[in-house]
């Protein structure tokens, strides 16, 4: 016996599916997928990617100058930093995840330089999920050691 549904039934019944599997892939977005957009972004230069995640305003603070600045102006400090360290490599150092977000610290090798620059993301989850609201970037510390 053929389950059989009208045309409107059949509709009905894949927009309530497609509404239904789309949350539940929103609940489970990976961190790993969160993490692995703005290293891309960092690898390849790519304001664009870094702050994909970014809501209207994020914290950009470079060498210890910044402050949070909206989105649009955000694209242009990263556009400018990556003019001026342009990316050779780019490891993930350290990452940790707590009830008040995710934060992870890359290595950021540039062509000229063989020192790695320290960048910390850190986002917060939210309704639409994963938000980056802040990106660091600092020399590495003489007295935190070699690592």
């Amino acid at each position: 016996m053929a389950f059989l549904l009208s045309a409107p039934h059949r509709l009905a019944l894949i927009g309530v599916l497609a509404l239904v599997l789309g949350a539940a892939g929103g609940r489970q977005e990976s961190t790993d997928d969160v993490l692995e957009q703005v290293k891309a972004g960092l690898e390849q230069a790519d304001p664009g990617a870094v702050l994909g995640r970014a809501d209207a305003r994020v914290e950009v603070v470079l060498f210890g100058r910044g402050g949070t600045v909206r989105r649009t102006q955000a694209v242009h400090v990263l556009r400018d930093f990556f003019r001026r360290y342009p990316p050779d490599r780019v490891a993930i150092a350290e990452r940790s995840s707590s009830e008040d977000g995710l934060t992870a610290i890359w290595r950021y090798w540039t062509a000229e330089d063989g020192q790695p620059l320290n960048v910390r993301a850190v986002h917060r989850e939210g309704e639409g999920g994963w938000r980056l609201v802040s990106l660091r970037v600092e020399r590495r510390s003489a007295l935190r050691g070699g690592r």
